[in-house]
Formats: C-alpha cells, sequence, structure tokens
C-alpha cells in the first residue's frame, strides 16, 4: 500500500528536525529510516527522539490508528541505542504501551525491545507489570525475556504464570532455558506442552525440556 500524504508530511517534519540537529552535530542522519539502520552513535538526536515520541500524535498529524503505531514503533527502534540509556526514554517508553489509541502487538514489540535493551534493575517493577498485563498480548513478549535475564526466582515465576496465554506461551518457553539454574520442578509445567496444538510452542517445549535437571 502506497503511503498516505499524512503519513509523508509526518515523516517530512520529523527528517526536518532530524536535518537540523544531525547539521548542528556534523551527523550524517536526515531521516528516522537513517538512524534504525545505522551503527553509528547519534547521542545529540536522542532528546529530540524521546520528544517526538512522547507527542507523537500532535507532531505528527496522523490520525490512522495503524500509521501512528507504525511512526510510534520507528521512534522506537530509533531510541533502542545506548545513548537512550539513563534518560526519559524509559519512562516514555512504558507509557507507549498504553496510549490511546491502543498501539497494534506489532507495534507494541517493538516497544517491548526497546525495554528490554535500556531497562536497568530499578525499573524492575514496572517491567514486573507489563509482564504480567496480558491485555498487551505479544507486545510484552520481550518484556519477559528481561525478566528472565534478571535472575531472581520472582521473575521466573511471572513469566511461567504466563505461559497459559497462547499469545506469548512459544517465546515464554524459549525463554525459561535462559534462567541459571533451572529448577527441577518446572518439569511438569513444560512437559503439558509437549503436545500443545501450535507446532513452535511443541518445538520450545522440547527443547526446554532437554535443558532442565531430572
Amino acid at each position: 500500500m502506497a503511503p498516505s500524504p499524512e503519513w509523508i508530511r509526518a515523516h517530512e517534519r520529523l527528517s526536518a528536525d532530524i536535518t537540523n540537529v544531525s547539521k548542528k552535530a556534523k551527523l550524517p542522519f536526515r531521516s528516522l529510516p537513517d538512524l534504525v539502520n545505522s551503527t553509528e552513535r547519534y547521542p545529540e538526536l536522542v532528546p529530540l527522539l524521546i520528544d517526538w515520541l512522547r507527542t507523537a500524535e500532535q507532531k505528527s498529524g496522523l490520525t490512522d490508528a495503524r500509521e501512528l503505531g507504525n511512526f510510534r514503533d520507528g521512534l522506537c527502534r530509533a531510541l533502542t541505542t545506548i545513548d537512550a540509556m539513563g534518560t526519559d526514554a524509559v519512562p516514555v517508553l512504558f507509557d507507549q504501551f498504553y496510549v490511546e489509541p491502543r498501539m497494534p502487538e506489532v507495534n507494541l514489540y517493538a516497544v517491548g525491545n526497546a525495554l528490554e535493551y535500556l531497562a536497568v534493575p530499578t525499573d524492575y517493577e514496572r517491567m514486573a507489570n507489563v509482564a504480567a498485563d496480558r491485555s498487551l498480548g505479544s507486545g510484552r513478549a520481550a518484556v519477559l525475556e528481561w525478566l528472565i535475564k534478571q535472575g531472581s526466582d520472582d521473575g521466573l515465576r511471572i513469566v511461567v504464570d504466563q505461559l497459559d496465554d497462547p499469545s506469548v506461551r512459544a517465546l515464554g518457553v524459549k525463554f525459561i532455558r535462559q534462567f541459571k539454574p533451572l529448577p527441577a520442578g518446572l518439569r511438569p509445567v513444560i512437559e503439558q506442552y509437549i503436545d500443545d496444538p501450535d507446532s513452535e510452542v511443541r518445538k520450545q517445549a522440547k527443547a526446554t525440556l532437554n535443558k532442565l535437571p531430572a
């Protein structure tokens, strides 16, 4: 589908702002895709990206929910950078889970992925709340992985509690393998998914069982 005139204008506005800051900082970037696809750092652009994400609807002028979700998605991907650590990016990213209209799950995944990269242990409570919020569907998957990586029994419990939600079951079962040390008591929990209707769940369940102590 061809981009709408509103989509084109929104990116023109954002590109103008990116170009302005980049020129002053002697950076080569001129558009959002430039940032998403770059391995070069752009700390001077992080405050601009945060501001655009915080006020995406007003700044972009977009009214179509799908386009607005995709626009926020791109901003979240651009903020998945080391220079956004310790900034206002994290609280603004948390807010994206609950903007209205609600973002599609595929776009929420970009939010969760950014938070997996940027969140620190002091963000644990908010990450745990997102992980347990089933209204977010598969959009919270990366947050579940972050919890597992923290290595706490509480985080493991939260992820295990979400396995009966089909939207995150396959990834949840997969992420559990990263927990060290894996408790033997998980075997009955995982075994029930060996015959799951979803072939990916069955695959991940078998792989996780192979890692669990007898």
